[in-house]
């Protein structure tokens, strides 16, 4: 009898971990980018500020589908008629908390004149993706004097992350966690604009940028996984940042990849 207890015990704290885990969750104020990626394509890519885990602003960088992008000036009004359904749901957003997140799940409730026609382009399963995508991300830039939340543990191995914006890879790092430390960690894509930051015969201006990109992933070895929040001040970590260099010099894009990657668990036990 005690070890059946027992069992219907273990099974009720499995099931109400997560609700304990989610509420523990907090998220620092500052400016979040999120992207929802499917068959290739850009689909959504939203950015938000969030003050006081409360959205200040969402906006969206992309709406795009199969049939084309529906923020050029030329786009039908079907798209248009889309378009605005998708701004409704972002607007519904503004002044409420990340749990309103999940009121998406319903957005017949949220938006306007939905008809057979638009139905079958808005899907506001694609901006729940991406908001919580920018959240996994952390901050991509913060707010005034922003306290970050701790790093939490992540299990020893090989981890691989992402940053994706107009349909490219801008940043792929491949790195090593051991005692919750970085212990290797190297670039598999650096590009912008289709120019190849990694390539031997880059241009000078190209490869001093490169360079301030490794001293970045460099400052992170044998550091634990919170001071990937030092990034946020990149001109304190790579040497010969100017004015000029900042344009290209995007931090930002490093720790998204870096929280992609620990959000997509190990991608090797080594």
């Amino acid at each position: 009898m005690k070890r059946f207890i027992g069992s219907v015990l273990a099974a009720l704290l499995l099931c109400i971990l997560p609700a304990q885990v989610l509420a523990a969750q907090s998220y620092a104020d500052g400016i979040y980018r999120g992207f929802y990626y499917d068959g290739g394509i850009e689909q959504i890519a939203i950015q938000f500020e969030l003050e006081n885990e409360m959205f200040k602003s969402v906006i969206y960088r992309s709406v795009k589908y199969k049939d084309g992008d529906y923020m050029s000036e030329d786009a039908s009004d079907a798209q248009k008629a889309t378009l605005r359904q998708y701004r409704q749901l972002a607007d519904y957003l503004v002044g409420k908390g990340v749990d309103a997140i999940d009121d998406l799940y319903t957005p017949y409730d949220i938006v306007d004149d939905v008809d057979a026609v638009t139905t079958a382009t808005m899907q506001s399963s694609k901006l729940i993706s991406a908001l919580w995508d920018a959240l996994n991300r952390h901050p991509y830039k913060l707010v005034d004097t922003t306290k970050l939340p701790a790093a939490e543990p992540y299990a020893d191995g090989t981890y691989r992350g992402t940053y994706m914006e107009d349909g490219g890879e801008q940043v792929a790092l491949e790195f090593t966690i051991r005692d919750n430390c970085f212990a290797e960690i190297r670039y598999r894509t650096l590009s912008y604009k289709n120019e190849d930051y990694l390539r031997e015969d880059a241009p000078e201006a190209i490869r001093a940028v490169a360079g301030q990109f490794e001293q970045l992933i460099v400052y992170l070895v044998g550091k634990p996984i919170s001071s990937v929040n030092d990034l946020y001040l990149p001109g304190e970590i790579a040497e010969d940042t100017d004015i000029s260099s900042a344009a290209t010099l995007r931090a930002p894009k490093v720790i998204s990849a870096v929280w992609d990657g620990l959000g997509r668990h190990a991608y090797r036990i080594d």
